[in-house]
């Protein structure tokens, strides 16, 4: 399931990828993938083009009308920047299209573009106007309904290549890194940018601009699981080491003077009993500002930042010793996940950018942080104990001789763990990134994962890993408690740090009171 964008222009379709549809809200980015022009009389098309076609698949017309462009349009996809207004059915105002990564000279015309809306009263914070409206504006009819019973056959005459577009769009040069470059300075973030020729990753020659064009491409995926999140923040100002030469990086968990305003305070009150603002994020500017600031790795409690007390995100982080294959690790994944399925958990899984894989379970909220914390050393000691030779919750590295270690200690107040895509601070660029069970089943190598194929890789994808885990209803129920072998804990029973904190700004910050409350 994904939305064609086509614009009509010089008796052709310029047409777009956009995996996620488009949104009314200024704030979210869309990844658009530019594809090979369609013709006119594609336009009023819907109904089924054969499996093994290019295009494959059911397609209705979800909105259709006239455009307007802001100056030449022709100019506009030259230079990777098209402004222009809609006048359809569904969407109206304002509209903005920016490449980030253009391939010159090819003759393949596949890019990398971001589609979002412009500021003005046809934008909207509130609707989702792909699920509120999804019904064809030529029947009225869904994508299923006209699977079920189709009209009309359209015959491509192309055997389909769902990479090609994809690969195109990562053969970027330097010189197409140096556009990278005049783009990202375009985007709409509300705060400068600088540096964006500092390299970051020597040895593949990685800018902080390139990095600030991941992060925002990526964002609409990434922001489920990192907005609103305390953060703790892995910088390298100056890039990761070369051959040898250090480099200063180093962790970051309180907001400091300076941050850019899209990156927000949060009060916590930390073991000392004083109260600390730590940082959190929100939307994509958000994202891109902490590129900005040299982030590298970006990782997040368990908890969201409303109710620090009130952990909801179960995380274990299975770290092999070395020498163990990939194999062994994946095993106890899936061990894992049946033992939480045992006590009524659904989980999900995600590489680390390194050699191990987290399993996450998101839990309604409930237990303080020391019963949380308690109750996941219980599910992995259990494991422990089953089967000593695999697998230790020591985490002593003399202890992990030839086994995996189960951490548990990600679920202990003020403990982080690397963010769904959020790159590493290592050669190459890795990026931590989730996948379904069934990839993990069927082989996956986590090297290929990097901040260049992974925009790749959720064009490609026909669903995303993760998408039941915003609908997901499940809790750590009594039963839960008893089948690990604990006590549920008393209601009533309080946390052992004072809840409360506020999000709010940090002295002298500027902050629009309305549109926050609009975000809550």
């Amino acid at each position: 399931m994904h939305y064609d964008f086509r614009l009509e222009l010089d008796g052709v379709l310029l047409s777009w990828s956009v995996p996620k549809g488009p949104s009314l809200s200024p704030r979210d980015r869309r990844l658009a993938v530019r594809t090979e022009d369609h013709p006119i009389d594609y336009a009023d098309f819907e109904g089924v083009i054969p499996k093994g076609e290019y295009g494959g698949g059911t397609v209705v017309v979800w909105d259709r009308g006239t455009w307007q462009p802001d100056g030449d349009a022709r100019d506009g996809m030259a230079n990777g920047k098209l402004t222009f207004a809609l006048h359809g059915e569904k969407l109206h105002g304002r509209w903005h299209l920016v490449r980030t990564r253009g391939i010159r000279g090819s003759s393949d015309r596949a890019e990398n573009w971001l589609l979002f809306k412009g500021r003005d009263d046809a934008a909207n914070e509130r609707i989702d106007i792909v699920a509120s409206q999804p019904a064809s504006v030529v029947s009225g009819r869904t994508v299923e309904e006209i699977a079920a019973a189709p009209d009309r056959i359209w015959h491509s005459n192309k055997q389909s290549n769902p990479h090609a577009a994809a690969s195109a769009a990562t053969a970027a040069s330097d010189a197409d890194r140096r556009d990278v470059l005049a783009l990202v300075e375009q985007l709409p973030l509300g705060f400068p940018l600088s540096n964006l020729d500092k390299v970051l990753y020597p040895e593949q020659g990685i800018t902080k601009g390139e990095l600030i064009g991941y992060l925002t491409v990526v964002a609409d995926h990434a922001l489920p699981h990192v907005a609103n999140r305390p953060l703790t923040l892995v910088r390298c100002p100056e890039g990761i080491a070369q051959r040898g030469r250090a480099r200063a990086c180093f962790f970051q968990k309180h907001i400091l003077p300076g941050a850019p305003p899209a990156v927000e305070a949060v009060s916590i009150v930390e073991d000392s009993g004083e109260t600390a603002d730590y940082m959190t994020v929100h939307d994509a500017a958000g994202m891109a500002a902490l590129a900005q600031l040299g982030t590298l790795e970006i990782h997040t409690w368990g908890c969201h930042a409303d109710q620090p007390e009130q952990p909801d995100l179960i995380v274990f982080d299975l770290d092999p010793d070395v020498g163990l294959g990939w194999e062994a690790v994946a095993l106890a994944a899936f061990e894992l996940r049946r033992r939480l399925h045992d006590v009524g958990l659904d989980s999900f899984v995600k590489t680390t950018g390194g050699k191990g894989l987290h399993v996450v379970a998101p839990t309604a909220r409930g237990p303080g942080w020391d019963d949380f914390k308690a109750f996941t050393k219980a599910v992995v000691e259990a494991m422990e104990r089953d089967e000593p030779d695999r697998y230790t919750t020591n985490p002593l590295k003399a202890r992990r001789k030839g086994k995996i270690f189960l951490d548990y200690l990600r679920n202990g107040r003020g403990a982080t763990f690397i963010a769904p895509y959020s790159p590493r601070a290592r050669a190459r660029a890795p990026v931590a990134v989730p996948i379904s069970w069934d990839e993990l089943a069927h082989g996956v190598d986590p090297a290929t994962f990097t901040t260049v194929t992974v925009p790749r890789r959720l064009v490609t994808l026909p669903t995303d890993p993760w998408s039941d885990m915003a609908r997901l209803e499940q809790s750590i129920t009594a039963a839960a408690w008893r089948a690990v072998g604990l006590a549920p804990p008393a209601r009533g029973h309080k946390p052992t740090h004072k809840p409360g904190p506020k999000i709010g700004p940090r002295p002298g910050h500027k902050t629009d009171h309305k549109a926050r409350r609009a975000r809550r």
